[in-house]
């Protein structure tokens, strides 16, 4: 078998097309390593078929192409081919497509490929790049057009419950909202900014792929009035359900709130503000002990840290028997602990009732939106930052839409 046949079975140039030579250049590559250029030709007298797959046309001419292909052990390796153009029923001439590159590129498709598989494992673009022996700006450039492919491609399925958070793309004020599928678990839209526009801009970019915001039969969000109005305002038939961690969060501010006052006249309070917060469960022996003997020294704050570890029993126990009447019942019991953080909170419940009352009809939380911040604050951690929007964005969907990018 020749060396052209054997580079042949191996791209899996299959036929009209043959490899009709090999080259190899010692030393002329990047980072000191050889370049490996095959030559791609087609059998004299073929004919191809036009983009729609309706008639077969004549060669009209030939073009010259290269494309970056993976590299061959450590060595750059370009695919050259001569590529013919077929002249069409309304005598347009146009180039024929190959198998092994995309319209339009200068990579091959398992190029392509490989360098996205290095960014979904982790690697910045950069880092990809090295690897690929290529800017990591080109990279992201294949991304994207892949990422926007795709997002055009394939439609949403209907989004019956939605997550609402934010999340920081730079230093200062500057944010996106993220818009995510809760039971689908992806992202499925993305606003610049963090108020009632940023919302509509993501439900428009929802839309856009097919998921109809009509359909939204829940939104899990934090208590934040600009979400708030910006489902009130765009998913008026949809049922607000605030997110548990976030309750819990400002139950546990009033607890430090409490600690804050009493710590005036107790030095031996400070440095415990995260003793408190922490759930009781994981607290270690020498902590929980420490807990006791504090709470009997200040029994206010005891009180106030015992109604917070209850407050939270209550909801887990939402999970197997939901029941309001025992948040009813604490929050009777919470008012007469006369502390005045506490009755802030326990009125806070009252003015959203509504969302609170939808947790323990259907348990849904923003859990995963939490997730996915987590995610999408790695990827920026990861690139150090990103200056344009629209790059995050795609990296965003990349990593967290579940799109199917593999080239085809």
């Amino acid at each position: 078998m020749s060396q052209a046949e054997i580079f042949s079975l191996a791209l899996g140039v299959t036929k009209p097309w043959y490899i009709e030579k090999v080259e190899f250049s010692k030393g002329e590559g990047l980072y000191g390593s050889g370049e490996l250029h095959l030559y791609v030709n087609f059998k004299v007298g073929w004919k191809f078929l036009d983009p729609e797959g309706q008639q077969i046309c004549e060669v009209h001419d030939t073009v010259e192409r290269t494309w970056r292909h993976v590299n061959f052990f450590q060595h750059d390796c370009y695919i050259h081919g001569r590529i013919p153009r077929i002249i069409l029923g309304d005598n347009r001439v146009v180039q024929v497509e190959v198998p092994w590159a995309r319209s339009g590129s200068s990579f091959t498709l398992l190029f392509d490929a490989m360098s996205m598989m290095f960014v979904q494992e982790g690697m910045s673009l950069s880092g990809a790049g090295r690897m690929m022996h290529e800017d990591g700006r080109v990279i992201g450039r294949i991304i994207s057009w892949y990422v926007d492919k795709a997002k055009q491609e394939q439609p949403l399925e209907a989004v019956k419950v939605l997550g609402i958070d934010e999340v920081s793309y730079k230093k200062g004020h500057s944010y996106l909202t993220i818009l995510s599928d809760t039971e689908q678990k992806k992202v499925v839209g993305i606003g610049v900014g963090k108020g009632i526009n940023a919302v509509g801009e993501g439900l428009s970019e929802m839309e856009q792929r097919g998921a109809e915001a009509k359909e939204v039969e829940h939104v899990t969000t934090d208590l934040s009035p600009a979400f708030i109005a910006a489902v009130l305002t765009f998913l008026p038939d949809a049922k607000i359900v605030y997110d548990r961690f976030h309750v819990e969060q400002l139950l546990s501010r009033a607890v430090d709130t409490v600690r804050k006052l009493e710590q005036h006249e107790a030095i031996e309070l400070k440095k415990t503000k995260y003793l408190w917060l922490r759930n009781k469960k994981d607290l270690t022996k020498k902590q929980s002990q420490k807990i006791h003997y504090l709470t009997k020294c200040f029994p206010t704050l005891g009180k106030a840290y015992r109604l917070k570890e209850q407050f939270k029993q209550i909801y887990n126990q939402a999970y197997i028997k939901p029941s309001l009447n025992d948040l009813k019942a604490w929050m009777k019991i919470a008012i007469r602990s006369k502390i005045q953080p506490i009755i802030a909170f326990v009125n806070t419940l009252k003015s959203h009732w509504s969302g609170i009352k939808a947790f323990f009809n259907n348990q849904y939380t923003n859990a995963f939106a939490e997730q996915i911040n987590s995610t999408i604050q790695n990827i920026k951690r990861i690139a150090r930052g990103y200056r344009n929007v629209n790059n995050y964005k795609t990296m965003i969907y990349f990593r967290l839409g579940k799109l199917n990018v593999l080239p085809t």
